[in-house]
């Protein structure tokens, strides 16, 4: 008689199964969206793309996001090591609300909160 079965294991076909489900939402989801995005893109060719890309708006609005990618990265790396650091090490009063403030983007559409935020602090 074999012993009991342990729970942690299933067997290759489970397994294979759960991959192959799991892939298909990758290529669905990521995959399809990525391929449809630059066959619009590059639909024109390469020239037309690399025409578009030098256009005055165009720069002005990747110097701009580079910019902000620039500033916002380090800042939010440094807060964000800080504040798991901090929640991990520490038990004091406001932890909980810390705790819900981290989690609040993951549970709040963004236009909400673009919505409440134009509303708290004007246009």
């Amino acid at each position: 008689m074999s012993g009991p079965r342990d729970s942690l294991t299933e067997s290759p076909w489970i397994r294979g199964l759960l991959l192959a489900v799991a892939l298909v939402f990758l290529v669905l989801f990521l995959g399809l969206p990525l391929l449809v995005v630059f066959t619009e893109a590059f639909r024109l060719g390469v020239v037309a793309w690399w025409d578009a890309i030098r256009e005055p708006d165009a720069v002005s609005a990747l110097k701009l996001s580079l910019t902000v990618i620039a500033i916002v990265v380090p800042m939010n790396l440094t807060f964000g090591l800080f504040a798991a650091w901090t929640i991990a090490k520490f038990r004091f009063p406001g932890r909980n609300l810390l705790t819900s403030f981290i989690d609040l983007p993951f549970s709040v559409s963004p236009v909400i909160s673009g919505l409440v935020y134009v509303l708290l602090f004007g246009a």
